[in-house]
């Protein structure tokens, strides 16, 4: 009966398209389908040539798909650690992240361990980066990551034996470097943006080059957790020494990091296109009740203007009628 069960559980997988190195213990009581799913991302995408700090947000997006009972025989106390430990098996070990870089990109830090990134979690990596002139453009900077997940286990007796396996995945991560031309800087943004939330976000730029610079428009570099969904911003003609506001909306992922991040803005002018380093603080957003307070006494105020309505035709409705007897 029970090798029945488990050849029912096989074909289960292989339809549902599930299908993965699977592997069990002689007394499995339970079965998890799902791995760790490492992402990573540049929180500050935006460089200029020199010495940077690279700032990586690393997550681990694996779900657990399933949770199959295999055998149930045996001792409760093990068979429930069993199916507590399986549901680890999307959890990501012994992380070993080694950035490369290229050959405008130098990365002069080592790689960098993780001991554990559950499923759901997110870490910050820091690399230096050393950005050789000339490197204008976008870069991608090879990031391999080389972890552990947990294959299956077995508990017996109270004691938990979990098998190992390596895995290694490797993700890019794109990098915009501007020119070293500081003819066009940002010199104030303001923007109204929050985790989960869409919002406006608005630079001023100004042109510090002794030439004016004709029909110049604005387009925005971001990378996660920024999505950007409005278009170019028209800025017009930069006179030297004068200024133009670049309007744009953007939406932030409910996951962002409440820190420092470095954008990027190219501005596309007649004469030349320009890049310029946007920095940007996300911040949390402050709850406010006089918002709720002005639409509460909105509705009152309506409710109250109704009534009286009301009440004052049933008034003159009623002096109407005694008027016709």
């Amino acid at each position: 009966m029970r090798l029945f069960e488990i050849i029912c559980i096989l074909l289960f997988i292989c339809c549902s398209g599930l299908a993965e190195d699977l592997i069990f213990f002689a007394d499995d009581h339970y079965k998890a389908l799902g791995q760790p799913l490492l992402n990573a991302s540049a929180a500050n995408p935006s460089f200029l040539p020199g010495d940077s700090v690279l700032r990586i947000n690393l997550a681990n997006l694996g779900q657990l798909e399933e949770l199959i009972p295999i055998n149930g025989n045996g001792s409760k106390d093990d068979i429930h650690s069993e199916m507590e430990e399986e549901m680890h098996s999307i959890d990501a070990l012994n992380i070993k992240a080694d950035l490369q870089g290229t050959k405008d990109l130098n990365v002069t830090t080592g790689p960098k361990l993780i001991a554990s990134l559950p499923s759901g979690a997110v870490v910050e990596l820091q690399f230096n980066v050393t950005v050789e002139k000339g490197a204008n453009g976008w870069h991608e900077l090879p990031l391999r990551l080389d972890y552990e997940r947990s294959a299956d286990v077995s508990v017996s007796d109270g004691v938990v034996s979990p098998l190992y396996l390596p895995e290694n995945s490797s993700v890019s991560i794109p990098i915009f470097v501007a020119g070293a031309s500081d003819s066009l800087r940002v010199i104030e943004t303001k923007s109204e943006l929050f985790n989960g939330a869409k919002g406006g976000l608005i630079a001023v730029i100004k042109n510090d080059c002794p030439d004016t610079l004709h029909s110049c428009s604005a387009r925005l570099v971001t990378a996660l957790p920024f999505h950007v969904e409005s278009g170019d911003s028209f800025l017009g003609d930069l006179p030297s020494g004068g200024l133009g506001t670049a309007s744009f909306f953007v939406r932030v992922d409910g996951n962002a990091t409440l820190q420092d991040y470095q954008l990027g803005c190219i501005v596309n002018c007649s004469e030349k296109n320009i890049v310029v380093a946007l920095p940007l603080a996300l911040t949390k957003a402050e709850s406010s009740i006089w918002p709720w307070t002005l639409t509460v006494l909105s509705m009152l105020t309506i409710a109250a203007l109704a009534a009286f309505l009301f009440l004052k035709r049933r008034i003159l409705l009623h002096r109407y009628r005694r008027r016709r007897r």
